[in-house]
């Protein structure tokens, strides 16, 4: 049986051997929905709070926050006409969540919104390191100094608009990690991806994980980060398929309606094995999801749960922009996960965490990486080079049986 699989811009195809037993892990489909019936539909009927037109009015001074480029929202679609039915008679504003990542250019900021509302709402990015727009609002039971921009502080109430994704490491991406971290200071970023380890021993928390809220005490942190916040805030999350095409959409409590709407993607994007396989074949699904190794890692993150300890993870990543930060492969110089560990948990780089996340992966099974990076840069993370999946495949020998599943979306697929 032959499988098609996206590799960067273009598609992989291979052969196994006829005495393995291969399925294919493929998530649910939803349907498309007409864009501006859902929208309208979930604003007149939100989750535990009141309908948009009854709650909008209350206030002069609005400030909605809008994801970057990294993370489109259709808010370039659903903006212009939340504009013309609610908005017209607000003093508002619209800032990108940057997080910690680079300035957008003028083109992508208006790409985000559409030329209609980028020529009538003033907007700009977000920067973590401009402290005189900085503010603090509360320290967190845990210690953390919570610091957000100031004009969280200084509108009459704020619209929150994100995109449901898994997240490695709090969970889920969209809703509050629009607020924080996404306008959030520097440290504060760095100190809430810190909240991923044990606090009293070494290692990372069990429950610092993808699909997981409960527990988790880096989504816990964001929470209680953003209880601190006495503007009001209105929550709307869509949901998107690879081709930009809304599937669903949230609205409403910042709190409430991402729950509902986590729990609607992790019941249509997740899959339960019962069986552990010899071999997974894992793609994120092509360009742009596999545009360097640090997006490519989602997927190995999100299919591991497939292989047995010690089985084959066969990962097709093209990653023609490279790892995705030039000081990435440095945190591999320590070794073991284990002697990482200490210094990635003093660390004041956020990528150091996704450095850690790999290394252990690498010790829990055998990674087979088909890349365009070097021989030297695979191997450095403690992965094996490939040039193709043909190669990669024969290599596990062709004369045993073996359980092999092969993963078509993996940027948007959770194995439980």
């Amino acid at each position: 049986m032959n499988y098609e699989l996206k590799f960067g811009e273009d598609y992989i195809t291979c052969q196994f051997p006829s005495h393995w037993k291969v399925m294919a892990l493929r998530h649910r489909q939803p349907e498309p929905l007409e864009l501006l019936t859902a929208l309208f539909s979930v604003l007149q009927n939100p989750t535990s709070q009141m309908p948009f037109n009854v709650w909008a009015p209350q206030f002069k001074n609005l400030l909605i926050i809008v994801p970057d480029i990294t993370r489109y929202n259709a808010a370039d679609r659903f903006l212009p006409p939340l504009y013309e039915k609610y908005l017209r008679n607000h003093n508002t504003k619209i800032i990108f969540a940057l997080g910690n990542h680079r300035k957008q250019t003028v083109e992508e900021q208006r790409s985000l919104v559409s030329d209609f509302i980028f020529d009538r709402i003033e907007s700009f990015d977000h920067d973590c390191y401009e402290k005189n727009r900085l503010i603090s609002i509360g320290k967190t039971s845990s210690g953390l100094d919570v610091v957000v921009n100031s004009l969280l502080t200084e509108v009459d109430a704020i619209l929150v608009t994100g995109s449901i994704s898994f997240h490695y490491i709090a969970g889920f991406g969209g809703g509050r990690k629009g607020i924080f971290p996404g306008v959030a200071g520097y440290d504060s970023i760095i100190g809430i991806h810190k909240k991923v380890f044990n606090p009293d021993n070494p290692g990372k928390h069990p429950k610092a994980k993808t699909g997981i809220l409960e527990g988790n005490p880096m989504h816990e942190e964001i929470m209680e980060a953003i209880s601190f916040l006495k503007t009001p805030v209105f929550l709307i999350n869509t949901v998107l398929d690879d081709r930009k095409n809304l599937l669903n959409i949230f609205a409403g409590d910042i709190n409430q309606a991402h729950l509902a709407g986590c729990q609607w993607f992790m019941e249509n994007f997740s899959i339960t094995v019962h069986e552990k396989a010899d071999v997974v074949i894992v793609s994120p699904g092509g360009f742009p999801k596999d545009i360097n190794f640090i997006q490519t890692n989602k997927s190995i993150e999100y299919a591991l749960n497939a292989v047995k300890k010690d089985g084959t993870l066969i990962v097709l990543g093209k990653c023609k922009d490279g790892l995705g930060n030039p000081d990435f492969l440095q945190w591999f110089g320590y070794g073991s996960a284990d002697k990482m560990e200490p210094y990635v948990r003093q660390s004041d780089k956020v990528y150091a965490q996704t450095a850690y996340s790999t290394r252990l992966k690498a010790e829990y099974c055998k990674i087979i990486l088909v890349s365009d990076l070097s021989a030297y840069e695979v191997k450095k993370m403690g992965f094996i080079p490939s040039e193709t999946l043909q190669d990669a495949i024969d290599s596990l020998g062709l004369t045993t049986e073996k359980l092999c599943y092969v993963i078509p979306h993996g940027s948007t697929t959770l194995i439980r």
